[in-house]
C-alpha cells in the first residue's frame, strides 16, 4: 500500500507499507515470544494475566449476548470465538444439548505450556451462557479440537 506524505516544500514522498496479507509472508516471532513469556512469568502472574484477558473478552462479548435465548447465546458465542481465530462451530449433541467446537487454537503455543487460558475461557463461557460448561476434547491433550459441552442453565444472562 502507498500513500503520499508531505514534508513541507517539494514533492510529497510516497510511503509504502505491507498489507496484513502480505505481512504473513515475512518472519514473525510472536509465537516464540508468547511461549517465552509463559516460561518466564510465575504462576500468579500468568493467572492474573489470563484472568484480565478473559475479563476483557467477557466485557466485549456480554453486550452481544444480552437478551438472547440460550441457543442463540451459544451460537453467537461460537461466532465471537471465530472472530478471535478459533474457527468455532456449534454441534448438536446426540442426547440433546449443544457444544461449541473450536477447530483451531490461535494460542496453541501457549496452551500446550499452561492450562490457564483454557481454564479461564471455560469459566468465561459459563458466566456468559449462565450454564455449566464441560470440556470434552482438548488440544492440550492431543485432540484435534477443543469442544465445550454446554448444559442449558436456568439463568438468563444479560
Amino acid at each position: 500500500m502507498a500513500h503520499a506524505q508531505s514534508h513541507g516544500r517539494g514533492r510529497p514522498e510516497n510511503v509504502y507499507s505491507l498489507t496484513p496479507a502480505a505481512a504473513e509472508h515475512f518472519p514473525h516471532a510472536h509465537r516464540e515470544l508468547a511461549a517465552d513469556l509463559v516460561e518466564f512469568l510465575n504462576e500468579e502472574q500468568l493467572q492474573r494475566f489470563f484472568e484480565r484477558r478473559a475479563a476483557r473478552l467477557e466485557a466485549e462479548y456480554a453486550p452481544r449476548l444480552a437478551g438472547l435465548d440460550f441457543e442463540a447465546r451459544v451460537r453467537e458465542l461460537a461466532r465471537l470465538a471465530t472472530e478471535h481465530g478459533h474457527m468455532a462451530e456449534v454441534v448438536e449433541l446426540p442426547g440433546g444439548g449443544l457444544a461449541i467446537r473450536h477447530c483451531n487454537c490461535p494460542i496453541q503455543d501457549v496452551a500446550v505450556r499452561t492450562p490457564l487460558p483454557c481454564k479461564n475461557e471455560q469459566e468465561m463461557y459459563e458466566r456468559l451462557l449462565g450454564a455449566p460448561v464441560e470440556r470434552s476434547t482438548w488440544v492440550r491433550e492431543a485432540a484435534s479440537d477443543c469442544t465445550y459441552q454446554v448444559k442449558e442453565g436456568s439463568k438468563q444472562v444479560g
